[in-house]
């Protein structure tokens, strides 16, 4: 703790160094999120979990998982540890555990992975390797 004293009346006064809510505003997110408005024409590169509901044009290098939420729409090469579709994906993807396309998801491209679900009513459109 800090202690200031006023001129007045020399009564020490405490107050916390950094209030506890300063502290959660600087602690770093855990997930990245691109918005529903935001368009995206560029690589993107991220250790920790990205969801995309906006659009994206690039590559995508994830550690972790990403996720095409329903509104999002991807065209690029994508490097993850788990992908999950809700939206609109086409492009290559390398996944290192697995890929989940859901019932309303839509991808066209190549699979490389360990594991692939598919919803019923997703639309698939490409070639899946192990």
């Amino acid at each position: 703790m800090a202690f200031m004293t006023k001129k007045d009346d020399k009564k020490k006064v405490e107050a916390p160094v950094n209030p506890p809510h300063i502290e959660k505003a600087i602690e770093k997110p855990s997930n990245s999120f691109i918005g529903q408005s935001m368009v995206i024409e560029a690589d993107i590169t991220s250790d920790d979990d990205v969801t995309v509901e906006g659009k994206v044009t690039g590559n995508i290098s994830v550690g972790k998982t990403l996720t095409i939420g329903k509104n999002g729409s991807i065209k690029a090469d994508i490097k993850a540890g788990i992908v999950r579709i809700f939206g609109e994906a086409k492009g290559n993807i390398h996944a290192a555990d697995k890929v989940e396309i859901m019932s309303l998801g839509r991808y066209s491209g190549n699979i490389h992975s360990q594991k692939l679900v598919v919803a019923e009513g997703a639309i698939l459109n490409g070639e899946i390797n192990q």
